[in-house]
């Protein structure tokens, strides 16, 4: 694939976006960093992971709430999921029909979804837009906009596409989740990287022009009733240490392109040690075995 001349691009296909090959995102990024490792990036590169089911929930919403995104076929238990009576089956996703309707929406690009699903997708979207903080934040903007530029030091083209991007700039990214509560959301989030996200971004907007110094927020929404919504958004220390990382991806990529090596997690013997825990446990363990002996101890010298 050729490379794409840096700077804004609107209404890019979806596939077409994620079939570049010939630029690196921050979802690259991090599967060359801990805890993976190159080899599996090269793996990622070279043999895409296919659509898996689970995901599909999250691309209807996605399409809902931005009015962009993955096309859906909307598949019902009493029209697809009938049994060879006529009658509806329990378990509708299992018969032939669900099954051929499946296959053909994916066949034809669409995503296949669970009516209840999409009508549960349609609530998300309801209370995504009344909530004080999220709902304006959608009132005006594009959605689904890509982003390339050409860092400066390696020469290595960035991209990025962004969920939502308001006319001054600022970038919102829309996500559902188990989990919207912020104390649960620090672990979960640094765990996904998303810290390298919101940097790359930010950076990437200010590169292309679209904005001097935009913010990033993430519009959080759990999956199930009452479908509750957070929108959180870091702050510079952890901006920082998404600029570090990426900016150690960035260079790796770059020697590794010019070298043609990927590696795994090492080439050489690694020594390991136990878990941490387990020589806190064996300390604790000792601690109670010697207050057990001076009690012992002390319970004699009371009793003699």
């Amino acid at each position: 694939m050729t490379a794409r001349p840096d700077g804004v691009v609107y209404n890019l296909a979806d596939d077409e976006y994620h079939a570049d090959r010939s630029s690196l995102s921050v979802s690259g990024a991090k599967l060359l960093l801990p805890p993976s490792c190159p080899a599996k990036f090269r793996e990622y590169m070279d043999n895409p992971r296919k659509p898996k089911r689970e995901w599909d929930f999250g691309h209807v919403a996605h399409r809902i709430v931005l009015g962009k995104g993955a096309e859906f076929s909307v598949l019902n238990p009493a029209v697809h999921g009938l049994k060879k009576d006529g009658t509806v089956a329990d378990s509708p996703r299992a018969t032939a029909g669900w099954k051929a309707a499946d296959a053909d929406a994916r066949a034809a690009g669409l995503v296949p979804i669970h009516v209840d699903d999409a009508t549960a997708a349609e609530e998300m979207a309801q209370r995504v837009l009344q909530h004080p903080s999220a709902g304006p934040l959608f009132a005006d903007g594009e959605a689904e906009v890509s982003m390339y530029a050409t860092d400066a030091e390696t020469g290595v083209q960035l991209r990025g596409r962004c969920d939502w991007i308001e006319p001054d700039g600022d970038i919102d990214d829309y996500k559902t989740s188990t989990t919207a509560n912020p104390a649960e959301l620090e672990r979960k989030f640094f765990t996904l990287g998303y810290f390298m996200q919101a940097a790359w971004y930010i950076d990437l907007a200010v590169a292309t022009g679209r904005a001097a110094n935009p913010a990033f927020r993430f519009v959080v929404q759990e999956k199930v009733a009452p479908f509750v919504v957070t929108v959180v958004q870091y702050d510079d220390d952890a901006i920082a240490e998404g600029r570090r990382r990426n900016r150690q991806a960035i260079r790796m990529y770059a020697e590794m392109q010019e070298s043609g090596r990927w590696p795994g997690y090492s080439d050489g013997v690694v020594t390991i040690s136990l878990p941490g825990w387990v020589l806190r446990d064996g300390e604790q363990a000792q601690i109670r075995a010697q207050a057990d002996e001076l009690i012992n101890e002390l319970e004699g010298i009371y009793q003699a």
